[in-house]
């Protein structure tokens, strides 16, 4: 007999396991299928969360909402499993020149001025940081440490028995008008939790991914100064503190190049930017980079296939996973239910005419 379930999500990314958790606290039943990719995205990510939009210092889309509702649910997840990932931090932006100064006090008086701090005195770092215009912090950042997120939740998953580690073959899908079947596995629903991989995918390669890889260092700073473990620095690159005088710095934009490994025209291009922040000298431990499953419009994907309604989406992320994917996952559950409708701006079906759907509104860029 086949084993059945209400959903089956295939891929434990970020996207993933929180939509998986999301469901099983909604009482249904759930199974996830990953292979457990050691170079996967999600794993490698700084899981950074910044309410700010630093290119024109406006507000992140739906930080307002966002933010609260990911704050509970990391905070949830953590007791869930005894374990520590989510931290809260300032991130501690460097001002390139007077005039940014200037424009960030200016800003400090409207609606985004919430997530500013004004101008800080940053003598703590001593001699460590390049810092001749000042600085200033955001309020409400943080960073969730998606390692030990998705290994906690990994195995979360393994003992409730709704984890299959094996890859995931779309040819032993089969797909009717009120379930699918997959091996020896049926279930009412299947979401595709994918991340990058979705270009693959058959019944959403449609979708207008526009895909960019992304390359970190580790590094060990040589200074008797060190960065607070609750600030995050930046300034053309963060700086993200991991501890024991270890750091994560990146990160770079490529759109070319989308193969999972790291390059030395990347090495160079973040040495290049952290060596006009970092005055001190420093040594290189590890070197990754990972491909964001960024949208053309900058919006997540989520929702049921045109055709297959048994069949659906759950990507999109981008950069700003660790704050979108809790909040939609709610969105998306309760939809799955039955009571509530997708917002038109991350449904998927958006782009079925090959039209972006954006109430006539600029689309933001959400690259920094």
């Amino acid at each position: 007999m086949n084993k059945s379930y209400n959903y089956i999500i295939v891929g434990q990314g970020i996207a993933g396991t929180v939509l998986g958790l999301t469901l099983l606290k909604e009482g249904k039943s759930v199974l996830l299928i990953d292979e457990g990719l050691e170079h996967a995205t999600s794993t490698i990510a700084a899981g950074l969360y910044n309410p700010v939009v630093f290119k024109r210092l406006v507000k992140s889309w739906m930080a307002d909402e966002l933010i609260p509702f990911m704050d509970t649910f990391y905070t949830e997840a953590e007791q869930l499993v005894q374990e520590q990932f989510y931290h809260k931090k300032q991130i501690v932006k460097l001002f390139a020149d007077a005039a940014e100064r200037e424009f960030w006090l200016k800003k400090s008086n409207e609606e985004v001025g919430n997530y500013l701090n004004q101008p800080v005195d940053l003598d703590f770092l001593g001699d460590c940081i390049e810092n001749p215009y000042g600085a200033a912090e955001v309020k409400a950042a943080g960073n969730l440490n998606m390692a030990v997120f998705l290994k906690a939740f990994r195995s979360y998953f393994a003992q409730k028995e709704c984890l299959l580690e094996k890859k995931f073959e779309y040819d032993d899908l089969s797909v009717s008008e009120n379930a699918v079947s997959y091996q020896n596995i049926d279930a009412q629903k299947i979401i595709f939790c994918e991340g990058h991989q979705a270009t693959n995918n058959p019944y959403f390669n449609w979708l207008p991914f526009k895909l960019t890889k992304g390359e970190l260092i580790t590094i060990q700073l040589k200074s008797e100064h060190v960065i607070p473990i609750d600030k995050v620095i930046n300034k053309g690159v963060f700086i993200l503190p991991l501890g024991n005088d270890t750091y994560k710095v990146g990160a770079t934009y490529e759109w070319v190049d989308l193969t999972v490994q790291p390059t030395e025209k990347g090495k160079v291009a973040l040495i290049d930017k952290l060596k006009k922040v970092i005055r001190v000298p420093f040594d290189i431990i590890e070197h990754q980079a990972g491909i964001r499953p960024t949208v053309l419009d900058r919006r997540p994907l989520i929702g049921l296939h045109p055709i297959h309604s048994t069949i659906g989406i759950f990507n999109g992320m981008g950069t700003k996973g660790v704050m979108l994917a809790p909040y939609f996952a709610k969105q998306f559950s309760l939809f799955l239910n039955g009571r509530a409708g997708l917002p038109d701006e991350v449904n998927c079906k958006r782009f079925i005419k090959g039209q972006l759907f954006d109430k006539g509104n600029q689309i933001e860029s959400e690259i920094e």
